[in-house]
């Protein structure tokens, strides 16, 4: 199964604890969506945006793991974007992320190799806009 992360997800080495069976495929960019922080990572349409996203080959036991990681369904449901399966949370309200929570994606976007500078815009409007929509 095709998996695209945008959070902490990223992160190569935490993945490879979580989700012992996946390979990372590569980087990917997708239009019209963004990044958003709820406390943890979230993604929402936004027109004219683009979101950095990391392409996962998973297996069905790295999807259950995921499940679990993500608290599927209670604070994450799954989406099919483009073809593609990821979690969405079902929460609307911004909150700025912690710290360490923020390096661990950081360091996946560097695994990735991906542009930071979204990730970065999503971390300064989270502490700009907490608590209200976009």
């Amino acid at each position: 199964m095709l998996y695209f992360a945008y959070g902490s997800n990223l992160n190569q080495e935490q993945m490879s604890g979580r989700c012992p069976d996946a390979k990372p495929l590569g980087k990917f960019t997708l239009e019209n969506w963004r990044l958003v922080f709820r406390g943890v990572a979230d993604i929402e349409p936004h027109e004219g945006s683009l979101l950095m996203c990391g392409l996962w080959d998973i297996t069905s036991r790295d999807e259950k793991n995921l499940d679990r990681y993500e608290g599927f369904p209670r604070l994450y449901r799954k989406e099919e974007i483009c073809g593609l399966m990821t979690y969405r949370m079902n929460s609307e309200e911004i909150v700025p992320p912690y710290d360490d929570y923020f390096d661990t994606i950081l360091r996946g976007y560097r695994d990735f190799d991906m542009e930071e500078e979204p990730l970065w815009e999503a971390y300064q409007h989270s502490w700009r806009d907490q608590n209200r929509l976009w």
